[in-house]
């Protein structure tokens, strides 16, 4: 009912204003040059005097609220130029049934940590978290919303001239440094439908299963958006195919079965008396210190035995479909079975298999479509459904009223102007600095772990900004020979990802910045054994 949902409101409210109160004594003691004060119901943080420099933050997504919040710390005049009416970014204008792909904990910042037990929250609790993070250290006058950034130039006397529209007036800025932080997902790409006279639009337009009602349709791409679109469409269209042309693997979120309905499993999280165990989510087995023990070989083997053993009880369920898809992407590629998933850019989510496997949806892999008026032919099969191999001379037709393709961006610079970057961003130093301009520009957002949480590596750079701008500390006398360095491990690595430049190895990625910002962790005794234990098994 209303007054239950607003009672627990309430209360999940008042629950977290007493976690922040409780994080209120940590805080004094890291920030230690910081004054604190409380407010009525939230702590909060005020930044150091400024030193003068300012600092223009394109984006008020997860990157620029932790850069805006890190840097005004350092005592930079910092300010969020932002497009919408709020922050979030993508997250606030994202589709019905979007939850997040990885826990809580790693998406939630070191010093404000989610209160409550580990969960795939939904993006409208995350829009939520991330104002309760402007409000408890007070950021809102360092925030511009409805300012759309149209131009920036570097001018000769090396400072930054931006233009921007505020509520129909344009204004111009200077700026000492700039910190983008739009991501690298701008204008969407379209997949080219010669000859399909039906209905088409970008997984960018799509809002909830509404837009599909008792349509035929067919969902181009398979990863987090198509997974969970073509899982939402079968509960209300005529009928649904999704088509790629190559196998991938897929994480689930759960590491047990809770995965086999991912939608039902995280929405029952969100109830009050709901329990998850942190290692039931799947970054436990990929980020935590134990996990990094094992190598690529004794990784796959352990996945391969899985496989195996899912295919052998044939269930015809999600985990069955799962491990039918793990093992034809294996098959597929060189070195599949020797390093496993691990060289793929891995989506997690397994809704659209859980609607395969419940009838509601067919999973089409085939190279080959051809449209023809409302009608799709697939030819060159590799995958349907539960069957695997199938024969390369299968040829299947399909009715379809409306497109959606899931087939990703591309970036959009035209508005930085006079700027000679090279786009590929392994090329920049930690993927966010680029060379000619460390002393000018950066990028936050560009790093996209193949598991853990963009936000959590934009702090760590947020940090490294500020110390290395503040003068507190410098760039490795090596910074642009390391960044191909790593470059090289990233493109050796991730072969199966060769585009997407951005995907990383989050654990590594993570302790070479704790040594380049100075927070190393420091290992428990094995007599405090309860946390020597987490130190080691938990993400």
């Amino acid at each position: 009912s209303e007054i239950t949902e607003k009672s627990h409101h309430v209360h999940n409210t008042q629950n977290q204003n007493r976690h922040h109160r409780k994080v209120l004594t940590k805080l004094t003691n890291h920030y230690p040059n910081s004054t604190f004060t409380m407010g009525s119901s939230q702590s909060s943080v005020s930044a150091m005097p400024p030193k003068g420099e300012r600092v223009l933050i394109i984006g008020g997504g997860p990157s620029g609220l932790v850069a805006l919040k890190e840097l005004r710390e350092k005592g930079f005049d910092a300010t969020v130029l932002e497009k919408a009416a709020g922050v979030g970014g993508a997250f606030r204008v994202a589709y019905d049934h979007m939850f997040l792909t990885i826990s809580t904990k790693l998406m939630g910042y070191s010093d404000f940590a989610w209160a409550g037990r580990p969960r795939y929250a939904p993006r409208a609790e995350y829009v939520e978290y991330l104002e309760r993070y402007v409000s408890f250290f007070q950021l809102e006058d360092g925030l511009s919303f409805n300012t759309d950034v149209t131009g920036a130039v570097l001018k000769g006397n090396g400072k930054w001239e931006v233009e921007a529209e505020k509520d129909g007036k344009k204004m111009v800025m200077t700026a000492d440094r700039l910190i983008i932080c739009t991501g690298s997902n701008h204008n969407p790409k379209y997949a080219p439908v010669p000859g399909f006279t039906g209905e088409t639009m970008h997984s960018s337009d799509w809002r909830s299963n509404k837009q599909v009602a008792g349509k035929r349709v067919m969902i181009i791409g398979n990863g987090e958006s198509s997974a969970d679109i073509a899982a939402d469409s079968a509960e209300i269209a005529e009928s649904v195919v999704l088509w790629a042309r190559r196998p991938i693997p897929m994480g689930p979120r759960f590491l047990n079965q809770k995965s086999g309905d991912e939608l039902s499993s995280m929405e029952a999280m969100q109830h009050k008396g709901s329990r998850t165990e942190m290692w039931e989510m799947l970054e436990t087995s990929t980020t935590s210190p134990v996990s990094q023990l094992q190598s690529p070989k004794a990784y796959s083997n352990i996945r391969s035995d899985w496989v195996e053993g899912t295919l052998k009880q044939a269930n015809h369920d999600t985990a069955h479909l799962n491990a039918v898809m793990f093992k034809n992407a294996m098959s597929s590629v060189e070195d599949g079975f020797k390093r496993s998933d691990q060289i793929f850019a891995v989506p997690k989510s397994l809704r659209m298999l859980t609607a395969t496997s419940q009838g509601k949806m067919d999973l089409v892999i085939a190279k080959k479509a051809k449209y023809e008026g409302k009608k799709v032919t697939f030819s060159e099969y590799s995958q349907k459904n539960f069957e695997w191999p199938v024969e390369a001379s299968r040829v299947e037709t399909y009715d379809v009223d409306v497109v959606i393709m899931c087939t990703g961006f591309k970036n959009d610079f035209a508005w930085l102007k006079g700027v000679n970057i090279d786009w590929n961003c392994r090329n920049w130093f930690k993927n966010c600095i680029p060379p000619g301009y460390e002393d000018k520009l950066a990028f936050l957002g560009w790093t996209r772990p193949h598991q853990g949480g963009i936000p959590a590596c934009s702090e760590m750079l947020s940090r490294y900004l500020g110390q290395i701008w503040s003068g507190e500390k410098s760039l490795p006398s090596n910074w642009k020979e390391q960044a191909q360095v790593d470059k090289k491990v990233a493109e050796s690595w991730y072969k199966e990802a060769a585009d997407y430049h951005t995907v990383m190895d989050y654990p590594s990625f993570m302790e070479s910045m704790a040594k380049l910002v100075g927070c190393e962790i420091r290992r428990p005794s094995i007599f405090n054994l309860k946390r020597f234990v987490q130190y080691y098994t938990f993400p």
